[in-house]
């Protein structure tokens, strides 16, 4: 066997092991040097884990395009306000503040002020997180991860349903980034910097006191700081917590936790108003709906 040969043997042994190594290269260099890791990341962990469960074939036949897909849809999304200046649009802000202050004001304030003034120290002009500050911190991140970890769990167990999760959270991601190039939308924090509602802090994003590795997961693919309506903070939570509740039954239920603890986070942290996430909760149930019709997901 000659020198060649040998290698070829060598690699077809331990491949596994090359690519475990290999991304571990990529995700320590991209953490320490690059900031740029959010999505990227997650997907590295679910290669990791096709590996781990001998299943990496199976996982770049069926993952590919999706994956591919999805990134589409993040770069029109980071353009998407780009696009909608060329376009003319304009921007929905004193309408979103008229919808929310006619459909959920307490104490004639929107939630957003409401909660700031009411559950942290704002007011005194220097945000200090309380012990909830970081579990809400917790689910908010956790957006990013959650509907591919659930993915991936349903992949694992029924690939038939999966092609159905996978291909509706992205058609709907799709519309939702039409939505935001034709209706740009600014969240709550852009419109207390404009004057149009009291001083608000974005708390989730607060980098003196979380993790200062999370200005990567909102820089990724570029920002859209007009990206607000719908949520995709409560549409894709809600759509995975379904989904996985359709597959997995009852003992799934408390996973229904995850996108409400998001919203709340969004809503407190002035990223979203109320009525975006509510928006997206429907997006995700209707599409739910309509990919599942004639079709019992948790049927064997």
């Amino acid at each position: 066997m000659n020198q060649t040969q040998r290698l070829k043997a060598f690699i077809e042994k331990r491949y596994r092991v090359i690519i475990l190594v290999l991304l571990a290269i990529l995700v320590i260099v991209s953490n320490f040097y690059i900031y740029r890791f959010a999505f990227d990341a997650i997907v590295v962990f679910l290669v990791i884990l096709a590996i781990v469960f001998r299943k990496e074939k199976e996982f770049l036949k069926e993952w590919s395009i999706p994956i591919l897909l999805f990134y589409l849809y993040e770069y029109i999304r980071g353009k998407g306000y780009v696009i909608a200046e060329l376009l003319n649009r304009p921007l929905l802000n004193e309408v979103l503040i008229g919808w929310e202050g006619k459909l959920f004001a307490i104490n004639d304030q929107i939630p957003t002020v409401f909660l700031q003034y009411g559950l942290s120290n704002i007011e005194s002009g220097q945000f200090v997180p309380n012990w909830y500050d970081y579990v809400l911190f917790f689910f908010y991140v956790s957006f990013f991860w959650f509907w591919l970890v659930i993915g991936f769990l349903i992949w694992k167990k029924r690939k038939e349903i999966f092609q159905r999760y996978i291909y509706g959270l992205i058609g709907f991601s799709m519309i939702s980034a039409v939505i935001y190039i034709l209706y740009p939308s600014a969240p709550p924090w852009y419109a207390a910097k404009v004057g149009l509602l009291p001083h608000l802090e974005r708390l989730m994003l607060s980098y003196d006191y979380f993790s200062a590795k999370y200005v990567s997961l909102v820089s990724t693919y570029g920002n859209n700081d007009f990206a607000a309506f719908p949520s995709l903070h409560a549409a894709w939570s809600f759509y995975a917590s379904i989904f996985a509740i359709g597959v997995f039954g009852k003992k799934a239920l408390p996973l229904l936790i995850v996108p409400l603890a998001i919203v709340f986070a969004t809503w407190y942290g002035a990223e979203h108003y109320v009525i975006d996430s509510l928006f997206g909760f429907t997006l995700a149930g209707g599409t739910y709906l309509l990919v599942n019709k004639g079709f019992k997901v948790n049927e064997t």
